[in-house]
């Protein structure tokens, strides 16, 4: 009887098993793309795409600070599901240089999904090591009244180092020789200025190459360097006037066009020797390393052929000897929110309610608007106040304070009922503000009816919809009463005045 038993459980028990292995498959969810791989930008939405649709089509679009994936080191920013199957992350400041990072996707993820696992939840990535990115040589007189000149190198990294910690492992050996230099720099930088203390040069080209030891390691970074930074210069001859470099960037509302030269230039007219085509009016700023041309004329979606004529002149003594010809092009320009005068909060309730903002290459923005209560206006003004939209699941607000050991800020939230509340929200097309010079009009007046009480102090945020970090913000105050404190040595004077008349308030 016992085999009879037996051998009847046998395929009942293979059965069983197969129908739990083939469920637990059928449960499993797994990550089908992620850009959250290798090497990531230290600005940049991370991406996870499953292969099963897990979020409902009513709730995408919305930022969420459910912690759906937690990251180690810590990043602050927030989720927002761009279907059923992709989820981003936009963090709200930059990732720490030369770090690895390790991203485990939670269960959270499955929430509203008949899922009950994540295949392959451990995802690592990293930011780009500590890089020399550009090493520059110009002639700079040292001592203007004996008339003494020096090789000056700018080095330029990818990240903010510690110039003492440059300092010990940086060498350089000019035809072979160990050569003395100077660090012009203090503290942390990521363009860091040396000299060669006694070099005598002849009307010759001399090759020199610069050596950083190993274990050199960025600010606030994570990983040190696991080799030498090693480079060859060429160090030009004093008496001739080369162009090293020429760089162009913009910022939406004006352009700049960087020159290099293998020595300073001297204060003759600039742009007697400079043309551009077509024509454009600037103003020179001189640099160490050049020269710097400034003007908001320039078209960020133009294109400038330039000439640089012979003839040019260096502090030194060079002298450029052949026309440089050359071509400049802005590309495109990064997103950027910022207020164009954060300095003044004063709204007269009887006024146009306008305030001016920067928006550049960011289509759609969100207007988020908070009441700040009155007994919360000192947290406020000293931690800074970052609102979480009323489309969240948590809107609790958010007061920053500077860890000064970690070396980044550290977010705590505290209830909207001391801190103050969202009371509105609404996108906006960039192209429906209207224009004013380089910006755009913001009329807080027209969301008066929306507003609980037309007084007070309020906290205007804008952001861009799509990348968390890009955003700006501001208190304005909706006041007929205009105030002006001045600290004294013992005293402290407020001076109270009416917006609707030039009389001043007793009291």
């Amino acid at each position: 009887m016992r085999n009879k038993y037996f051998l009847a459980a046998i395929p009942i028990t293979i059965g069983m098993i197969a129908i739990f292995l083939s469920s637990c498959k059928r449960n499993y969810v797994a990550l089908d793309y992620t850009n959250a791989k290798g090497e990531v930008a230290q600005l940049s939405n991370l991406v996870f795409r499953f292969n099963k649709s897990l979020y409902p089509d009513s709730l995408i679009n919305n930022w969420d600070s459910t912690d759906y994936i937690s990251f180690e080191p810590k990043i602050n920013g927030r989720f927002r599901w761009n279907g059923p199957d992709e989820l981003v992350f936009s963090p709200d400041q930059p990732l720490l240089p030369a770090t690895n990072y390790k991203a485990t996707i939670k269960d959270e993820v499955l929430r509203y999904s008949k899922f009950n696992n994540v295949k392959d939840d451990k995802i690592n990535f990293y930011t780009s090591p500590l890089q020399l990115d550009d090493a520059q040589v110009t002639w700079v007189l040292a001592d203007e009244s004996r008339h003494l000149a020096v090789p000056q190198i700018n080095l330029r990294f990818n990240y903010p180092v510690k110039v003492d910690d440059l300092k010990d492992k940086f060498r350089i050996d000019v035809e072979g020789v160990k050569t003395d230099f100077s660090i012009q720099n203090i503290g942390t930088t990521n363009a860091v200025t040396i000299r060669l203390n006694g070099f005598k040069g002849e009307d010759k080209n001399y090759e020199a190459e610069i050596s950083i030891d190993k274990g050199l390691k960025p600010e606030k970074g994570g990983n040190s360097t696991k080799d030498p930074i090693k480079t060859i210069l060429s160090i030009p001859s004093p008496y001739v006037l080369n162009v090293n470099n020429v760089e162009s960037e913009h910022d939406g509302t004006e352009g700049l066009v960087h020159i290099y030269t293998s020595q300073q230039l001297s204060g003759q007219t600039i742009s007697s020797f400079i043309k551009f085509s077509p024509a454009v009016s600037y103003t020179v700023q001189y640099e160490d390393y050049g020269v710097t041309l400034r003007s908001d004329k320039f078209d960020s979606e133009n294109s400038y052929t330039f000439t640089i004529n012979k003839g040019l002149r260096g502090t030194v003594g060079g002298i450029l000897k052949e026309e440089y010809n050359g071509s400049i092009a802005f590309g495109q320009l990064e997103s950027d929110i910022k207020f164009t005068n954060n300095k003044a909060i004063y709204l007269s309730k009887k006024g146009g309610g306008n305030i001016e903002v920067r928006i550049t290459n960011t289509p759609k923005v969100k207007l988020v608007i908070s009441k700040i209560y009155e007994n919360n206006l000192l947290m406020a003004d000293r931690y800074g106040y970052d609102p979480q939209d009323n489309d969240e699941e948590n809107s609790d607000a958010q007061y920053a304070s500077y860890n000064e050991e970690e070396g980044n800020y550290e977010y705590r939230g505290y209830s909207n009922d001391l801190a103050g509340d969202v009371i509105y929200t609404k996108e906006i097309d960039t192209r429906s503000l209207p224009k004013s010079g380089s910006g755009r009009l913001l009329n807080i007046s027209q969301f008066e009816d929306r507003l609980p009480d037309v007084k007070g102090i309020y906290h205007v945020m804008i952001r861009s919809t799509n990348d968390y970090w890009i955003r700006d913000s501001r208190f304005i105050s909706f006041s007929d009463i205009g105030l002006i404190a001045k600290q004294g040595q013992d005293k402290l004077f407020v001076f109270a005045n009416s917006l609707k008349t030039a009389n001043g308030i007793e009291g």
